[in-house]
C-alpha cells in the first residue's frame, strides 16, 4: 500500500473532506489525523467507527480490521472499495468463471470420499482460490458505494 494514500486518507478524500474539516468532525487534532493517514500512527477503533459514519463508508471497517489484527488479515479477504455496479459485475464474473470451469462438479468429486489426495490437492487449491475470489467479490458488493461515485 502506498503510505502517502492509505485507507483512511482514501476514505476521507472520497467524501471530499479536507484533513482540517475531517479532524474537526472526528473531534481529533489535524496532527493525529495526519499521523493515521501517513501510517505513523494507527487509529483506535472508536475513531474508525466515527470515520465510517462521517466518511459514509463501511468497507473501511473491513480494511481497518485486516490491518489491525494479523488473525483478521488471515481470515477476512481483501475487500476492494467499489461502486455498486463494479461490485455486482465483479461478483457475477467470479461466479460465472467458477461455473464455466465446472469447479462445483470437481469439488463434489474431490470431497465425495472426505479425503483430499495428493493428486487432488492442486485442483482443490485452485478451487479454494476461486472461492476466495467469489468471497472477496461478495463482500465488495455488501459494502459497495451506492452514491454513483466511480
Amino acid at each position: 500500500m502506498n503510505p502517502s494514500c492509505n485507507i483512511y486518507q482514501k476514505a476521507r478524500n472520497s467524501k471530499g473532506l479536507t484533513q482540517e474539516r475531517a479532524a474537526e468532525l472526528l473531534n481529533i487534532s489535524t496532527r493525529a489525523l495526519a499521523g493515521y493517514e501517513s501510517g505513523e500512527r494507527f487509529p483506535p477503533d472508536h475513531v474508525v467507527v466515527q470515520m465510517l459514519d462521517i466518511y459514509d463508508t463501511q468497507v473501511l471497517a473491513v480494511q481497518h480490521l485486516r490491518q489491525s489484527a494479523y488473525l483478521a488479515s488471515c481470515v477476512i479477504p481483501d475487500v476492494p472499495d467499489l461502486c455498486l455496479s463494479q461490485a455486482a459485475l465483479t461478483l457475477i464474473d467470479a461466479i460465472y468463471d467458477f461455473a464455466d470451469d465446472k469447479l462445483d462438479r470437481q469439488l463434489i468429486e474431490i470431497a465425495r470420499d472426505g479425503i483430499i489426495s495428493e493428486e487432488e490437492r492442486p485442483q482443490f487449491d485452485r478451487i479454494v482460490q476461486k472461492i476466495g475470489a467469489i468471497t472477496s467479490a461478495a463482500y465488495a458488493l455488501v459494502y459497495a458505494r451506492q452514491d454513483g461515485r466511480e
